[in-house]
């Protein structure tokens, strides 16, 4: 009797890892599937980049052009693809910068500070916005509000993803820090310092030995990533336990508990 309840606890606990198993399939399988939102607030999508800070002299020598200018309008954002619409990949395999959300914001022009165009309107393409059930954020990109005063370094767009993209645009040089909000104190703000708008156009009026050198740029900017995603994303794989070698366990105490009920 003590063999046959010994080995009856050997068949259970053998039967409850094959289920183990048999979920840990289920799930993995899960998560080559689409991600589905049964909730009301976007799916967010955090990108996280490391910059190095430029000075107001790298700011002006490693911009293609700079401006005062207005907050005219704010596109509604846009995935970097044909259509504007989410690529057709899953979720957990969206890559930066590859895969982003992006936001045109138009800019009414001032006055050019450096490199002037003929155009009394140009573009500004950051990164971010919501489309549909995702939301994009970053720490680096700065924000705009309509009707906002601002001072703009600014870069063509290298971005091999996003450049041949809809109108043409710029970027800001050096993220948020290439963006100063300016007050009517004569104060230009960002988030990371606070001048006066006399100081950098003293800056900007200088003589530049490195004129417009965006190769400078591209070689010191380091830009990593860190895909932050809520709870709503989270690994639910179970450690795999081979089925084949789960199958010869159930089998073999079977047998044994059988052949032991016949003996007796």
């Amino acid at each position: 009797m003590r063999n046959i309840i010994k080995y009856g606890i050997f068949l259970v606990g053998a039967l409850s890892l094959l289920t183990l198993n048999a979920l840990a399939l289920s799930s993995s399988s899960n998560d080559n599937t689409e991600l589905k939102n049964n909730s009301n607030e976007p799916i967010g999508i955090n990108i996280c980049i490391d910059f190095i800070w430029y000075t107001h002299e790298e700011l002006r020598d490693y911009s293609d052009t700079i401006v005062i200018g207005t907050v005219k309008e704010i596109l509604p954002p846009r995935w970097n693809t044909a259509d504007g619409k989410k690529p057709l990949k899953l979720f957990n395999k969206f890559e930066y910068p590859e895969d982003i959300i992006y936001t045109d914001i138009v800019i009414s022009v001032d006055e050019y500070l450096k490199n002037p165009l003929s155009s009394g309107e140009l573009i500004v393409r950051v990164t971010g916005g919501t489309v549909g059930d995702f939301s994009m954020t970053t720490d680096a990109d700065p924000s705009f509000n309509t009707g906002e005063k601002v001072l703009l370094f600014l870069r063509k767009d290298t971005n091999s993803h996003t450049n041949d993209i809809g109108p043409e645009h710029f970027i800001v040089t050096d993220f948020y820090r290439g963006k100063y909000t300016l007050t009517e104190d004569g104060k230009a703000i960002t988030p990371a310092e606070t001048v006066t708008l006399k100081e950098l156009l003293n800056t900007i009026n200088q003589t530049s030995n490195n004129t417009g050198d965006t190769k400078a740029l591209d070689n010191k900017e380091t830009a990593g990533k860190q895909a932050g995603v809520g709870s709503t994303i989270q690994s639910k794989r179970i450690p795999f336990i081979n089925s084949f070698w789960m199958f010869g366990a159930v089998l073999g105490a079977v047998l044994i508990v059988r052949r032991s009920v016949r003996h007796r």
